[in-house]
This record gives C-alpha cells, sequence and structure tokens, in this order.
C-alpha cells in the first residue's frame, strides 16, 4: 500500500512538472466602428472605396487564436499558433483577401508549427507573415488597419501570389501559403528572418528575408521578396523595403521606402515612400501618415501617382480597450478625391 502510494506521488509530481512546462493561451480582438465616406474614385486603402452609404466595419480586423508552447528541455521548446479573422458585424469568417466574400481560408491569420533552440533561432512550418511585411508593419502608425492606414501601399504594387491560380495576381502581400522559415535569436539587438512559400505547381513560389535592429529607440529593417515560377503575371516580380523609427518619447517619427517590379517581364517599377509619426497625448496616442506611390509603366493607366494622408487618436479606456477616430485623403491622378472618416471601439484579449 504504501509502495502504491509512493508510485503515485511521484507520477503526480512528473505530471505536475509536464503541465508546469506547457501552456496553451487564447487571445484575440474584436473591433468595430461606424464609417462613412464621399464615394471619391481615388483609391484609399481601408476606406470605403466609391460607397458613400454609412457602413458599420472593422478598422483593426478582428481574430481569435490559440497559441501554445512546450519546454523541450536543454534550450529546446516547441511552439504553435491558430488564428481566426472574422467580420464581427455579420459574424461571417474572413476569407484571403479579408472580406466575407473571398474564397474562405478559416485560419487566415496564421497557422504553423514551430521547433526553437535558444541558442539557433527557430524554424516553422505553415501559413503566415512574409518577412518584408514586419518593417511595413513597424513604420505604420495605423499598424496596418482601419482608413488612415499605410497598409498594403507600402508594397508599392508589389503582392504574393494568392492561394488559387485565379488568386495569383491578387494575393494579400501580407502572408505566405506552405511556408517554410526561420528565424534567427536576438543577437545583440540584430534579427533575421528567411522565408519561402511553397507554390507547389499552383501559384508562384515567394521567397524572401529581412534584417532588423532594435536598440532602445531605434529601429531599423530591410525586406526584399521575390516570386519565382508561376503564372508570366507575377514571375519574377520583386519589393525592396526600408524602415527606420526612432523613439524620442515625446514623438516617434518613422520613414519607409519601397522600390518593386512587377507586371509581365516586370515592364512597371514601383516607388513608395512615407513620412509618419505618433505621439503620446494624454491618455492616448496621435497617428499620422503621409505617402507617394508612383509607378512607371509604359502606358499611362499603370503610372498613376497617389498620395494620402491619415491621421487619427487612440484614446485608451484601459490596457485592453480603446476608442478611435481617425480620417484620411486619398488623391490620385485622373481620379476624384477619396475621403473618410470613423470613430468605433476596440477591445484586446
Amino acid at each position: 500500500m504504501k509502495k502504491s502510494l509512493l508510485a503515485l506521488a511521484v507520477l503526480g509530481a512528473f505530471a505536475g512538472a509536464a503541465s508546469a512546462q506547457s501552456s496553451v493561451t487564447i487571445y484575440g480582438q474584436i473591433d468595430q466602428g461606424v464609417t462613412k465616406g464621399n464615394g471619391g474614385t481615388a483609391a484609399n486603402a481601408g476606406a470605403n472605396g466609391t460607397s458613400e452609404a454609412w457602413q458599420l466595419k472593422q478598422a483593426h480586423s478582428s481574430r481569435v487564436g490559440f497559441r501554445g508552447n512546450e519546454d523541450l528541455g536543454g534550450g529546446l521548446s516547441a511552439q504553435f499558433l491558430l488564428e481566426h479573422r472574422f467580420q464581427p458585424d455579420t459574424g461571417a469568417g474572413s476569407g484571403a483577401a479579408g472580406t466575407p466574400t473571398a474564397p474562405s481560408v478559416f485560419w487566415d491569420g496564421g497557422s504553423y508549427v514551430q521547433l526553437t533552440s535558444s541558442a539557433a533561432g527557430s524554424i516553422y512550418f505553415g501559413r503566415w507573415y512574409t518577412p518584408a511585411f514586419y518593417v511595413a508593419l513597424k513604420t505604420d502608425p495605423f499598424g496596418w488597419d482601419g482608413i488612415g492606414q499605410v497598409g498594403s501601399k507600402a508594397w508599392a504594387g508589389y503582392l504574393t501570389p494568392g492561394p488559387t491560380p485565379a488568386g495569383a495576381t491578387a494575393g494579400t502581400g501580407v502572408r505566405t501559403s506552405n511556408t517554410v522559415g526561420y528565424k534567427t535569436p536576438n543577437l545583440g539587438g540584430f534579427t533575421a528572418n528567411v522565408a519561402v512559400g511553397l507554390g507547389e505547381a499552383v501559384v508562384g513560389r515567394d521567397q524572401g528575408f529581412n534584417a532588423e535592429y532594435t536598440a532602445g529607440p531605434l529601429y531599423v529593417g530591410i525586406g526584399y521578396e521575390k516570386i519565382n515560377e508561376g503564372p508570366v503575371a507575377t514571375k519574377d516580380n520583386s519589393l525592396v523595403i526600408f524602415g527606420i523609427a526612432y523613439d524620442f518619447k515625446f514623438v516617434r517619427p518613422m520613414f519607409a521606402f519601397s522600390r518593386s517590379k512587377i507586371g509581365a517581364g516586370n515592364i512597371i517599377t514601383g516607388k513608395f515612400m512615407e513620412a509618419a509619426l505618433t505621439a503620446p497625448i494624454g491618455a492616448g496616442i496621435l497617428k499620422a501618415a503621409y505617402y507617394t506611390e508612383k509607378p512607371d509603366g509604359p502606358t499611362a493607366a499603370q503610372s498613376l501617382q497617389e498620395k494620402k494622408f491619415g491621421i487619427g487618436y487612440d484614446y485608451y479606456l484601459s490596457k485592453r480597450t480603446r476608442i478611435y477616430a481617425d480620417l484620411s485623403q486619398a488623391k490620385q491622378d485622373t481620379k476624384t478625391n477619396n475621403s473618410a472618416y470613423m470613430v468605433g471601439v476596440r477591445h484586446d484579449f
């Protein structure tokens, strides 16, 4: 009897140790706001297009996700992530293009498994962000969301391949499926990430890398992507992006520049430049961004210059809940100005 009790105690101790070394976290955010646009025909990322109707929509992509970590000992660990995006105003899931009408990708936000060595870095497999995306994200004061965002315009026309042959020229430019990637450990503020989204003989193979340096208030990053194989329209398309920011405490200015080669035979050269900032004011943060995008192609329609100014303010009711107000105006050659404003609330959990 005593031996049985001792055995149970030992097994219980091991079970407790095992459970303490692994964890699963549920996380997410829900965002809803009311927005109105003037119906202009100029491109305005995140706004209402040519619609003049009042709309209930999200500025920040609503999501629910699961992430886990297990300590394998000896400096090794394993991680996983599953993230679903959805439209809270209708309950519909967001597809690969971020709309309920796009082909459904349930874990559109991400789905990967990863092995990590504290000394050697991490290798991951699944669906995840492209390396160049991080440089664009960290120099967009709106976080790639809402009517004021810089967003995909930082790609200067470059798009990753879509999930189907029909979507090969209309990918999001943010994530790739069938991805194999590697991330270095943090080496005195320096990190690097290389990844390839395998086309699997259906769409083009997107491959890229980034190199980032963060030291106190300074951030510097560079990213590169290129599509190999796949349809003629996207084959050999490429992108290089550079970003820098410095936090002076009272203001954080940021700048970004990108250049792309796109189209069949790389006949279009896209150029993008941005100046932006965030600044703490009271219990919130002021956000502002201005950019120009200038493609250079063989026809006038392929060389329309775009300009946009966005400004907004996030007021924090708590660490998890904020209310916000954003305004944007975009101009584009041969098209009418597009302006929009939005007020809403976001809750993180």
